[in-house]
């Protein structure tokens, strides 16, 4: 038992003495021995501290450069923008990317009203426009509303393809006109109305007045009548947007006149003194991104549809149908810029300065406008004169027509040109005229005085331009000096 003891003793003391050191023992903090510390070499401190740096350093330089190559991309200054009168008329302006020196922001508006008033606030305003594109006809309307602005054509975007026609009955407008004291022509109002189809009210006007002016009908004997009214019934002609409702006969469209209508970009004179070298990038790339519209036309019509992507300008109203714009699109035929400097020079069949000055005189006589054309004409030539090619010189062929073929059976006369008091070189300009306004037409001469008379005029007119396969002849004698039929070939 004592030994039993002893051991039990001896256990016990040995447990406290283990207690007792394990209390009272100095113990170090949880850190890293400083010896364990002191074994990694300075230099290798240095060089982990040096790599760190130069990583910090290497990612500023390419946040910097990122802003740096941003800013390079970002044009300077504010944005061009550009009104249009349609949809449809934004269309070249769809997908084109902004450059380094120029960016745009894109205002379609339905009215022509509209157009002015961003005019009128200018393109420093978010909600103004440097630019406005529009039918002719339209400007013509527009320009003593605008004439403090001194806005001028500075380009050709286009032409009017069909958008515009001439109704009439069977007849109508290859004979005669009636010898009442007023001609009455059926025409639409205003470009008030804030639908996409006022944008050719004033062009459909035009080519009304443009066919009874062809028929010898003096301006102060017509009168434009409102549709759907009594004297509308009895009107010798109408002259509509595509579409609208009317029971009279398809005459001829602006898809058979086809350079009668162009649409032009304007510019107040103080922007085309100012922006000049934008105007002149911008004409290229907005003529160069109408050609590319006709490659994607549903693609376009989507997106501009859905307002998808578009740089829009402030303000911007809803959007047609998809479907409609389709059809629209399809009612503008391009410009190409080889064609701007013949188009804005004298030497041509057809020019801007002789279609301008043509529908001033009509849309006067008509009452739609009350001053004439201003003088000189707003026409500016310095952007075409720097960005396109020079005009090719017209070709001509020998004056000696010999005897000339007679029109194709099935030939369509769509109007006639009755020259009443004129001589054969007036009818033969006229018809060097109506060969690039009709651009696909035959032109069948009838004269006072027979079958020599009228080939004296087909062969003065060939040798202003005019190739003999577009001219016929014939004996019979009309009741005025000449009279010339405009067949759809």
């Amino acid at each position: 038992m004592t030994t039993r003891y002893v051991m039990f003793f001896l256990i016990a003391v040995m447990t406290l003495g283990l207690v007792f050191l394990l209390v009272t023992r100095d113990r170090p903090a949880h850190d890293a021995p400083m010896e364990i510390l002191h074994e990694v070499p300075d230099a290798a401190v240095a060089a982990v501290d040096a790599g760190v740096d130069a990583a910090l350093a290497d990612a500023a330089t390419v946040a910097l450069t990122g802003d740096a190559a941003s800013d390079a991309a970002r044009p300077s200054g504010p944005p061009l923008r550009i009104a249009t009168l349609g949809w449809e008329l934004v269309a070249p302006g769809v997908g084109l990317a902004p450059t380094p020196s120029l960016s745009f922001e894109l205002a379609p508006e339905g009215a022509l009203d509209a157009v002015e008033a961003r005019l009128a606030r200018g393109g420093s305003d978010p909600a103004g426009a440097d630019i406005a594109i529009l039918p002719l006809p339209a400007f013509v309307a527009s320009y003593e509303r605008l004439r403090a602005l001194d806005p001028r054509v500075f380009a050709v975007v286009g032409f009017s393809h069909g958008r515009e026609e001439v109704h009439a009955a069977p007849g109508a407008l290859t004979k005669a006109p009636p010898a009442a004291d007023e001609v009455k022509l059926v025409a639409l109002g205003s470009s008030a109305d804030a639908t996409a189809r006022a944008a050719t009210n004033e062009s459909a006007s035009v080519l009304g007045l443009f066919a009874l002016d062809l028929l010898g009908v003096a301006p102060s004997r017509i009168r434009i009548v409102a549709p759907a009214t009594e004297d509308a019934k009895t009107a010798l002609a109408a002259a509509i947007v595509k579409g609208t409702p009317d029971e009279r006969k398809l005459a001829f469209s602006s898809a058979d006149a086809s350079r009668l209508v162009p649409i032009v970009a304007i510019a107040p004179s103080g922007v085309l003194a100012a922006k000049e070298m934008q105007l002149r990038e911008w004409t290229r790339t907005w003529i160069d991104g109408a050609g590319k519209v006709r490659l994607d036309v549903p693609g376009i019509a989507r997106r501009l549809a859905a307002k998808e992507m578009l740089p829009l300008a402030s303000g911007v109203g809803g959007a047609p149908e998809a479907l409609a714009l389709v059809e629209r699109l399809g009612q503008i035929e391009d410009a190409a810029l080889a064609d701007e400097n013949a188009l804005f020079g004298s030497s041509a069949a057809v020019t801007l300065a002789g279609l301008a000055q043509r529908t001033w005189q009509l849309e006067r006589a008509a009452g739609l406008i009350a001053n004439g054309a201003p003088e000189p004409l707003p026409v500016d030539a310095r952007i075409v004169g720097a960005v396109a090619p020079a005009a090719a010189p017209a070709a001509t062929e020998d004056a000696d027509a010999g005897a000339y073929k007679p029109v194709p059976a099935g030939a369509v006369t769509l109007v006639t040109y009755r020259a009443v008091d004129a001589d054969a070189a007036a009818v033969a300009n006229q018809i060097w005229f109506l060969s690039g306004v009709f651009d696909r037409a035959t032109f069948r001469v009838a004269a006072k005085g027979g079958a020599k008379a009228a080939k004296a005029i087909a062969d003065a007119a060939r040798a202003k331009g005019v190739p003999a396969s577009r001219l016929a002849t014939v004996a019979t004698e009309p009741g005025v000096f000449a009279a010339v039929d405009i067949l759809a070939r």
